[in-house]
């Protein structure tokens, strides 16, 4: 492999001072964003119970270096009339982002707001995450977010417990998640 040092690249006038990279070949400037992708959940997903499940919010990016990072970042809308609902940040298989082990608490990447009065079963959460992850591949890395309830109760992703179909009640939500390859 060769280097070539200079002080200054710039473009043509002709060319709108654009530097062209040609297909097929990738310029690597550490910190920058060299791909993203998003996925984006409008449907409803009902689920109960303490197993944990797939909320139906993923996407998958496949990093062009082993030695990028991917910035996961989103939100997923949460209604539920019981108390916390547990979600966590999850690659392929493995929870890659939660909390440290503290007794027997429930270790997550974040928990939708607790939810204890009557009124609460009107409540559309959107509940926010992000993390940098490493996972020093050039695969296919599929991103997801599962969740789970406190109890045996119902939770709902895009839309609230009630889910009245009147036009000045409950709203049906979104959900998102992107995914961001930074250059290292």
């Amino acid at each position: 492999m060769s280097t070539l040092t200079v002080q200054n690249i710039q473009g043509s006038s002709s060319s709108g001072n654009t530097i062209n990279v040609a297909s097929g070949h990738v310029l690597n400037a550490p910190g920058h964003v060299i791909q993203v992708v998003t996925g984006n959940l409008t449907s409803l997903v009902s689920a109960s119970g303490t197993t944990i499940v797939d909320t139906g919010l993923t996407a998958t990016i496949t990093p062009t270096s082993t030695s990028s990072k991917i910035f996961c970042s989103g939100y997923i809308s949460i209604g539920t009339s019981g108390f916390f609902v547990y979600l966590w940040l999850v690659r392929g298989s493995t929870q890659i982002f939660k909390g440290d082990t503290a007794g027997s608490r429930p270790t997550v990447t974040v928990a939708a707001p607790s939810h204890s009065g009557a009124d609460d079963t009107y409540a559309l959460e959107p509940t926010p995450f992000s993390f940098l992850d490493s996972p020093n591949t050039t695969s296919a890395t599929t991103y997801k977010i599962q969740g789970r309830q406190y109890g045996s109760g119902a939770w709902f992703v895009n839309r609230t417990n009630s889910h009245r179909d009147n036009a000045n009640y409950e709203p049906v939500g979104t959900s998102t998640i992107t995914l961001m390859e930074i250059a290292q």
